[in-house]
């Protein structure tokens, strides 16, 4: 006769077994039509009307999928499934729960679901740990044929997969939270590095026209960057700006509206960048923007935004204003702010020959 008692296991295994179930953080989750899928391909592969997915907390198995029955948790001291864990290597399968001492006074069997056949394959960790099962339940005495058996241990594998999976999203999401906050820490610094360098920031050189950076503020600006290094090692991007056929509306429309040109442009430029960005005018017709942490799909917005703000205005204006947009950003390997401004100023020139009022980026 097979005893009526659980097969022992140690305080130490146990707590092993719940800081295993913990760390998934899968208890009292939404249903998931991965598991759901799983447990109806249980289901109809060993012809039961019941599958579970069963995890085995303190006190209670909870049910992270379940097919035939509404049930979502019971006791742990009733759970088929709390016998099923012990033996992580195995199938366990109790062809008649009214036959088998261990069962037959159970209320799951006197009552409902009044489970006669019970099949468990065991959620085995990469440590051996089992946290639960995927089972298969009868109201009628069942057996299970080798085949179906081996596919319930497959399924169980692959519940397992899931369960890990998620695990490893979560981290990376942790991974990812924790990138997020060194980022605002190294923005911390940043801004603190800003503050340091105040007196030096006041005396930068505005282009009297427009109030944007003049060729000299943007020299200190480079010198501060590279003394700094605050370049090295992070992705920025640098966009070069000129006005399509500037001499033209000067020729035609005098140097007073040349002028009004150059300052909506760079109105449209503070409009379009962000509170870390910096722009300057380079000198004539041509401006430049600076967008520190910003990759080449951020920055292609930034100036996209500036075209569109600038097509928006031109009922102000005597003539249609348009520009063209060179765009390079760094990369692992390339990060060397001249550098970077060079390829942008050759991206700037591709933009011209294919048309003008475009953005380009220079390709490898």
């Amino acid at each position: 006769m097979v005893s009526a008692e659980l097969p022992p296991i140690s305080d130490a295994d146990e707590r092993a077994r719940l800081d295993a179930l913990e760390r998934l953080h899968i208890l009292d989750t939404m249903p998931e039509q991965a598991y759901e899928d799983l447990v109806l391909l249980a289901s109809t592969i060993c012809g039961t009307p019941i599958a579970l997915v069963s995890l085995i907390d303190r006190d209670r198995q909870w049910f992270k999928a379940h097919q035939g029955t509404e049930l979502t948790e019971t006791e742990r001291s009733i759970a088929f499934c709390g016998h099923a864990i012990r033996r992580p290597d195995e199938v366990m399968v109790v062809p008649d729960a009214h036959r088998d001492p261990r069962f037959a006074g159970n209320p799951l069997v006197v009552g409902e679901p009044h489970v006669r056949f019970y099949a468990g394959a065991p959620l085995v960790t990469r440590d051996g740990i089992a946290l639960g099962t995927i089972c298969v339940l009868d109201d009628k005495p069942h057996q299970l044929t080798p085949q179906q058996t081996a596919a319930l241990s497959a399924i169980a594998r692959q519940v397992m997969h899931l369960l890990e999976l998620r695990q490893t999203n979560d981290e990376l999401k942790r991974l990812a939270a924790e990138n997020a906050r060194m980022t605002r820490q190294l923005l911390g610094y940043q801004r603190e590095l800003e503050e340091q360098n105040a007196e030096l920031a006041k005396e930068a050189k505005h282009d009297a026209l427009t109030g944007l950076l003049n060729r000299s503020g943007l020299n200190k600006l480079r010198e501060l960057a590279m003394a700094s290094r605050w370049h090295q090692g992070r992705i920025f991007s640098v966009a070069v700006i000129d006005l399509d056929h500037f001499k033209r509306i000067n020729d035609t429309y005098g140097h007073a509206v040349g002028d009004q040109v150059l300052q909506v442009v760079a109105e449209e430029i503070r409009r379009a960048t962000r509170g870390g960005d910096y722009a300057g005018r380079f000198g004539g017709e041509e401006f430049v923007v600076i967008m520190p942490d910003t990759p080449t799909a951020g920055a292609r917005t930034v100036m996209e935004r500036l075209r569109k703000g600038l097509a928006s205005r031109a009922g102000e204006l005597p003539d249609a204003v348009t520009v063209s947009i060179g765009l390079a950003s760094s990369r692992p390997g390339m990060d060397d702010p001249d550098t970077i401004f060079r390829h942008a100023d050759q991206a700037l020139y591709l933009a011209k020959n294919k048309g003008r009022d475009r953005v380009d980026v220079l390709e490898d």
